[in-house]
């Protein structure tokens, strides 16, 4: 992740085979450089995992801050949806998404590994930073870890009406209230830590309580 991002926002959902190879061309090729184009957003990439029957698919876009998410140029794009993207509206699944602060972040700057462990995080007391801080620390210490990140979703940006959100009301569109990303060289590494480190989030009393973790493989990235 970028030194200097400050926010990110955070995409899982699942894709309809039958629309599945056409959902990759478009946001590949119109979807995330809309995106990536917008001011403020740094980079977008996306990641896929054939092992999550309801999120495959887990998007992550840079953020110089909070505000990005809910800018007027952001807001104009959400309003006002191309037709291959109102085409390809009714492929989403179980759409989960979150504007996140980012809290914490340890590890090489500037650069992404080819696998991320995502563990959604719920409350769980008073956010602590320093405590936040030290967890990430301790994450990005394991053998084959480059970067842990830490983010806590902001609702009221989360959450504004668009035209965009309108086309995903049948996917039982979900927010979340936090999220743990760590970023490792390959797929085993992750899956050999995620148990460790999720007992690690457990017990760093930094507010949050674990949920629900998922590894995923790089598919594309993008820069501005």
């Amino acid at each position: 992740m970028q030194r200097r991002t400050q926010a990110f926002l955070a995409i899982w959902h699942d894709i309809d085979p039958a629309m599945e190879a056409d959902w990759h061309r478009w946001h590949t090729y119109e979807h995330m450089p809309e995106r990536v184009g917008i001011p403020g957003f740094l980079a977008g990439r996306r990641y896929m995992s054939a092992d999550a029957p309801e999120h495959r698919c887990f998007t992550l876009y840079e953020g110089a801050d909070l505000s990005v998410f809910n800018s007027p140029a952001y807001l104009e794009r959400l309003n006002a949806p191309t037709d291959w993207t109102r085409r390809m509206a009714p492929a989403f699944r179980n759409f989960m998404r979150g504007a996140c602060r980012r809290l914490a972040t340890a590890g090489a700057a500037n650069g992404y590994a080819g696998s991320v462990l995502t563990i959604r995080l719920e409350p769980d007391g008073e956010v602590d930073e320093a405590a936040t801080g030290a967890l990430v620390e301790r994450i990005a210490g394991i053998d084959g870890i480059v970067g842990a990140h830490v983010g806590a979703c902001d609702r009221g940006v989360t959450r504004t009406e668009t035209n965009e959100r309108a086309l995903r009301s049948a996917t039982g569109e979900q927010s979340l209230d936090g999220v743990v990303v760590v970023e490792a060289y390959d797929h085993a590494t992750l899956e050999a830590a995620a148990a460790k480190i999720s007992d690690m989030v457990g017990e760093a009393a930094c507010g949050f309580r674990p949920g629900a973790r998922q590894t995923y493989t790089l598919a594309y990235l993008l820069q501005e």
